[in-house]
C-alpha cells in the first residue's frame, strides 16, 4: 500500500523531524542550520510552525544533508526505504578519525608556511577534508566518544 504523501502529511514529518534534531539543546541549533544551508534562519524555522509553508525540495536537501543520518532515515522509512547501520568497530573509527585530522592539521600546517595557501594545496586540503566528514559522521551518529 501506498503511503499517504499528502502536504498535511508531509508537513507534519517533516516538521516533528526537524523539531527533533534542530534546536535549542538539540545537536543543531537553528542559527547553524542556516548557515549551513544558506537559508534564513525565519524562514527555515517556520517549517516547524503549524500554519509554516511548505518545504521546497532543493532546501529539504540541503537541510537533511546537514542533519545527522537518523534525520533523514526518519523521513526515508516513510517512503519505504531503510537501512541498516554499519557495524563498525568504534574504536577502529576513532582511531582513524584521530589519525585523518592529524593529517589534515599537518598538511595544513606545512603548506601555511609560506603564509598562503595554493589552489592545489587547498584542493589537497579540501580533499582530506571530504575524507574525514564521514568517519566524523560515523562517530556522532553512534555517540561515541572514546
Amino acid at each position: 500500500m501506498m503511503p499517504d504523501f499528502s502536504v498535511p502529511n508531509v508537513k507534519t514529518l517533516i516538521g516533528d523531524t526537524l523539531r527533533m534534531f534542530v534546536g535549542h539543546g538539540r545537536r543543531v541549533s537553528w542559527a547553524d542550520l542556516a548557515d549551513a544551508t544558506g537559508d534564513k534562519e525565519r524562514k527555515l524555522r517556520s517549517y516547524v510552525e503549524a500554519d509554516g509553508s511548505e518545504m521546497p525540495l532543493d532546501v529539504f536537501m540541503r537541510v537533511f544533508a546537514v542533519l545527522p543520518p537518523e534525520a533523514f532515515a526518519r523521513v526515508a522509512r516513510h517512503m519505504g526505504f531503510g537501512a541498516e547501520p554499519l557495524d563498525v568497530c568504534p574504536d577502529a573509527t576513532v582511531l582513524r578519525a584521530l589519525s585523518q585530522s592529524a593529517r589534515l592539521v599537518a598538511d595544513g600546517n606545512e603548506f601555511l608556511e609560506d603564509g598562503k595557501l595554493t589552489p592545489r594545496e587547498r584542493a589537497q586540503l579540501a580533499e582530506r577534508a571530504s575524507a574525514l566528514l564521514p568517519v566524523l559522521q560515523s562517530i556522532a551518529g553512534n555517540g561515541s566518544t572514546h
